[in-house]
């Protein structure tokens, strides 16, 4: 069996939420060992509810709802240990952990690390080659940096709320949860990128991200090409309004929608053919014959491909445009993906069974993929405290008839009622 890329690399995460718990999660998909340490009550996010119902675990997890589906989903193949760190004895095993682990992380608010006793001054201690990992808002400098946040406030705050057009010009959220996610994407790169830094330099050290980098990065094209440019944010238009309609989306007679993605004006004469439009109108009319014209007049255009994409399905296009040049794809919704050639060839998706609730899903794996030390592990999301009992043994060395009451002196798991009991 080949190598697994963090194979040998033990993680310590204590975050919640989003931001953290998938950055830590992308790792042990690359083969670390992941301890996600909890406070007795657990991680927000296992209690998370929408519309007062936590979906999916099917009522098996350990106080009947806490393997909800956000939980699940960003705290796979973690081991679960819970830590009461108001307490010395907790205190005293995170630290014995701390020396014989590799990486922390924490997306604590601005100050409670430090307070609990886990800030990255105190740890190095234990461990100078820590790689010690902050997940933050708004970064730990500055003004807000004591200012709480999620992933709202990055969409907010990065200016990336107004790049999505709409008819009336007001900004909207189109991409929930996306800063959490790129936030987390990028964490992972700044522990794996400074385990590299310590391997050829033999040095640990505090790396960060926050909602607001992550979001700024993710929008990097736009951002950067404004502030090279010397020019002000444009208003985002709506489709309705395209300035660019060969890079667009249409509704076909069928209801479904195409996209167009055709970069430059040469697609103009065989997307035309193809819809059927007439050369006296796409060739001969001046409003659409050069692309400056179809610039100013862009309104008209976008209605005139409109008026032609609704005369047949979308299989029907798809049909016409094979063979010729025109970029295309499908705009497709969540529950197409599983059906997705593409996505099941290149195994971007893994059935799982689960354990517990004995259903098999449709899990992601990585966003990349390495031939030589494959990255493709899947597992579940640990009950609140799981592991606790073989992490003190097996790896701090504690005898198992003392386990029972040195839980009682590092916290127990506190599991809440369901929400309505």
């Amino acid at each position: 069996m080949a190598n697994e890329i963090l194979e040998g690399i033990r993680v310590l995460d204590m975050t919640m939420w989003q931001l953290g718990p998938v950055n830590t999660m992308m790792l042990a998909t690359m083969g670390a060992e992941v301890i996600k340490i909890e406070s007795p009550r657990g991680d927000d996010g296992r209690w998370m509810t929408i519309g007062g119902v936590v979906h999916g675990g099917q009522g098996k997890g350990s106080g009947g709802w806490d393997i909800g589906s956000y939980f699940e989903t960003n705290n796979r193949l973690k081991k679960g240990l819970v830590l009461d760190l108001t307490k010395p004895r907790a205190r005293e095993i995170l630290y014995q952990l701390v020396a014989k682990s590799d990486v922390f992380e924490q997306n604590l608010r601005f100050g409670v690390a430090k307070k609990l006793g886990c800030d990255y001054e105190t740890l190095k201690k234990y461990n100078p080659k820590l790689i010690y990992c902050n997940g933050t808002s708004y970064g730990t400098r500055g003004p807000d940096a004591t200012k709480p946040g999620m992933d709202l406030s990055g969409a907010a705050r990065s200016g990336w709320m107004y790049n999505s057009g709409t008819e009336d010009g007001n900004p909207v959220w189109a991409l929930p949860g996306s800063s959490d996610q790129i936030g987390a994407i990028f964490g992972a790169f700044a522990i794996v990128t400074a385990l590299l830094a310590r391997e050829r330099f033999g040095i640990g050290q505090e790396v960060e991200t926050s909602h607001l980098t992550g979001s700024m990065w993710l929008m990097g094209d736009a951002i950067q090409m404004l502030y090279y440019s010397k020019r002000e944010q444009p208003i985002a238009v709506p489709r309705s309004k395209s300035a660019m309609p060969l890079f667009s989306f249409y509704k076909c007679g069928d209801g479904e929608w195409i996209t167009m993605v055709n970069p430059t004006s040469r697609h103009w004469q065989p997307l035309c053919e193809a819809l059927g439009i007439p050369a006296s109108i796409w060739r001969d009319d001046p409003r659409f014959s050069t692309e400056q014209a179809r610039y100013e007049n862009r309104v008209e255009t976008v209605k005139l491909l409109d008026s032609y994409f609704a005369k047949k399905s979308r299989e029907d296009w798809i049909k016409e445009f094979e063979g010729k040049d025109i970029f295309w794809e499908r705009l497709q919704h969540f529950t197409d993906l599983e059906k997705d050639p593409q996505v099941i060839l290149n195994e971007y998706m893994t059935d799982y069974t689960h354990p517990l609730t004995g259903e098999t899903y449709k899990y992601q794996n990585l966003p990349m993929q390495f031939w030589g030390t494959p990255a493709m592990r899947q597992g579940r999301a640990p009950l609140l405290g799981e592991h606790t009992a073989e992490i003190l043994v097996n790896i701090l060395g504690y005898k198992k008839e003392d386990v029972t009451k040195l839980i009682e002196e590092i916290g127990a798991p506190q599991v809440p009622p369901k929400p309505g009991r």
